[in-house]
């Protein structure tokens, strides 16, 4: 699961710095046992530091993350979907 093509709406490629992208791919592949859905709450806090909650429901995992970035200014909630064929990252409202 998620070794397939990768994809992201244009919403995204538009809106999430491309460090992030990498990086929330690079967060997927780090879990073993791995859910179709991906959940990635962004919330800024301060100027520099941002929350990362990412979270799977089936199994349940929830890891959370603080990073410096001055890019996200609001909060922000995405997917990255595996559906077989390949991989999306979208928006939650793109869903």
């Amino acid at each position: 699961m998620f070794t397939n093509e990768r994809y992201l709406t244009r919403e995204v490629a538009d809106r999430v710095p491309i460090d992030i992208q990498l990086l929330m791919w690079d967060l997927v592949e780090r879990i073993e046992e791995k859910d179709y859905l991906q959940i990635f709450e962004f919330t800024p806090k301060g100027s520099e530091i941002v929350d990362i909650v990412h979270r799977q429901e089936i199994p349940e995992v929830t890891s959370i993350y603080k990073i410096k970035n001055n890019e996200i200014k609001s909060k922000m909630k995405l997917y990255i979907i595996d559906n077989g064929e390949y991989s999306t990252m979208m928006f939650s409202h793109e869903y």
